[in-house]
């Protein structure tokens, strides 16, 4: 198995570690599997502008636009 390794700031490494819960993993590799899975997925369903939308949830929050470009 390829071994990679980064810095991250603390933002980042702040979000690493909701995620875990958030994607019941208990590693950060486990986070960034799941979040390359899910980024793949939303990729594969963008507009033709890059963006992709997120629904209204049930809840009443709004739906949100994401850009994947650039």
């Amino acid at each position: 198995m390829a071994v990679t390794s980064f810095e991250v700031d603390e933002r980042t490494a702040g979000m690493i570690e909701r995620l875990r819960g958030t994607f019941g993993v208990k590693t950060n590799a486990g986070v960034i599997r799941k979040a390359l899975a899910l980024a793949s997925i939303a990729s594969q369903h963008a507009d033709a502008d890059g963006t992709i939308t997120i629904a209204p949830s049930e809840d009443g929050k709004p739906a949100v636009k994401v850009s994947l470009a650039g």
